[in-house]
């Protein structure tokens, strides 16, 4: 055999392995990569999914404890539908009102974790608003920004998977009596002297009056709280109910800058309007719950929450507005009381006009003042005493405001009422005790770490 036949030969046994291998790995690099583990784009998908609630109580014009409804289920379904994912953490379905265990992911797939969130977040809150094209068109866009950044199979098992918990959770919800109420306002005035009674400019009639009657996600009964009862209305000028009358009439009438300033900072009502003529204009601003949950997601950046820590953060601080808004109109309508403007009106100047609309419904106690308090609670229980920037009102020319903790937010949000003319100092003193109470609730019943 020829020396250059015989070198080839044993140059080629020595290559074919090594080209074999070669052509493999090359094969490989040309399709897709194989998908090892779950994998995670955007820790804060969720304070984008706010967002577009906000955005859809805004065009929607519902009432402050609706607006809630839409964020704690919604926040319920991204939180259980993560939950799998993590060892340390624990269902909260349990410890909640008649709902039962999600679906389970299908452990031989590979998901993308916030959109699994993504996808159940949306599921739910398109179902529940009343423009579905405002979350519709939302959740298309986001979808479009996941499509290119993996596989077909992870993008279509992750919304698969997130769709079937917001499926859950959309069934669960329909048992709260939401619907069932929905058509049944109406309240009857009693025309009674210290009793609720529409209110100027609108005069609207009474909003959610059933609300207290709606189930709490985790509350078992709005009845285990108890609460003072308020004022006695009274027309005689030496009486407390007076005193507590005048007060609001010279805090207003004072003028003070500041004052007005924080009135209109912490308004937070979506159904307020202003007159012109014969027109009238809605304003937009954030609800109460958006407000709260906006302040959460500023601190849960600055902490560079993980996805499921800020998944679980809003879970537990939606889940205790959504319970202290139905305690709190549970003793709205049970006390009926008269509002400020009513009875400057009757006892003191029949021309008063406070700075912030008067909402349509009852008095006692003030709802910025449980819902902030309860909020408050809840978010200190997490982060301890933390200073923050608020931008929440910014969006609708109100600036930023800064906080050295949540309780100090929440104390302003609840005199804030006073400044503005709603409510007498009752409201927001026994408020703060009733909210203080549905928070802690929360924070002693509401476990998720194993």
């Amino acid at each position: 055999m020829p020396f250059f036949i015989y070198l080839h030969l044993r140059v080629m046994k020595k290559i074919y392995p090594i080209l074999t291998i070669a052509i493999i790995f090359l094969a490989m690099s040309c399709g897709k990569p194989a998908e090892k583990e779950n994998k995670i784009i955007h820790n804060d998908i969720l304070t984008t999914c706010n967002l577009a609630i906000q955005n859809a109580i805004v065009v929607d014009h519902v009432a402050a404890p609706v607006g809630s409804r839409r964020y704690v289920y919604a926040s319920i379904a991204a939180y259980e539908a993560l939950v799998p994912f993590y060892s340390e953490y624990q269902s909260a379905a349990p410890m909640m009102n008649g709902l039962k265990s999600a679906p389970s992911p299908d452990t031989s797939k590979r998901y993308c974790l916030d959109l699994v969130a993504l996808a159940a977040h949306t599921y739910v809150s398109q179902k529940l608003v009343y423009k579905e094209d405002s979350i519709i068109n939302f959740r298309k866009r986001m979808l479009d920004e996941y499509k290119s950044q993996m596989s077909n199979s992870m993008y279509e098992s992750s919304i698969a998977y997130g769709d079937s918990v917001g499926n859950h959770i959309v069934k669960w919800s329909k048992k709260d009596s939401f619907s069932y109420f929905r058509g049944r306002e109406f309240f009857l005035t009693r025309n009674k002297p210290g009793s609720w009674e529409p209110t100027p400019p609108d005069f609207m009639e009474a909003i959610e009056p059933n609300w207290g009657k709606i189930r709490p996600v985790l509350v078992k009964s709005v009845r285990d709280f108890t609460w003072e009862q308020p004022e006695p209305f009274s027309t005689d000028k030496k009486s407390r109910f007076y005193r507590i009358t005048k007060e609001v009439y010279d805090t207003v009438n004072a003028k003070n800058p500041a004052n007005l300033q924080t009135a209109l900072y912490w308004d937070d009502n979506p159904n307020a309007s202003v007159h012109y003529g014969h027109a009238t204009i809605n304003i937009l601003k954030v609800s109460p719950a958006g407000h709260w949950l906006s302040m959460f997601s500023t601190v849960a950046r600055q902490k560079n929450y993980s996805l499921i820590e800020t998944a679980d953060g809003m879970m537990r601080l939606s889940s205790a507005i959504f319970d202290a808004f139905i305690t709190c109109w549970y003793v709205k309508y049970q006390t009926d009381y008269v509002r400020p403007i009513s009875a400057v009106h009757q006892l003191i100047d029949s021309s008063w006009v406070a700075p912030i609309q008067t909402p349509g419904f009852p008095e006692y106690p003030s709802g910025h003042s449980v819902v902030s308090s309860a909020a408050a609670t809840v978010l200190t229980a997490q982060f301890g005493e933390y200073e923050f920037t608020d931008s929440a009102e910014a969006e609708f020319g109100l600036g930023v405001r800064r906080f050295k903790n949540f309780r100090e937010a929440s104390n302003q949000a609840c005199v804030s009422r006073l400044y503005g003319g709603i409510h007498f100092v009752d409201a927001i003193k026994h408020g703060k005790t009733l909210g203080n109470s549905v928070g802690q609730y929360h924070v002693n019943h509401l476990k998720t770490r194993k």
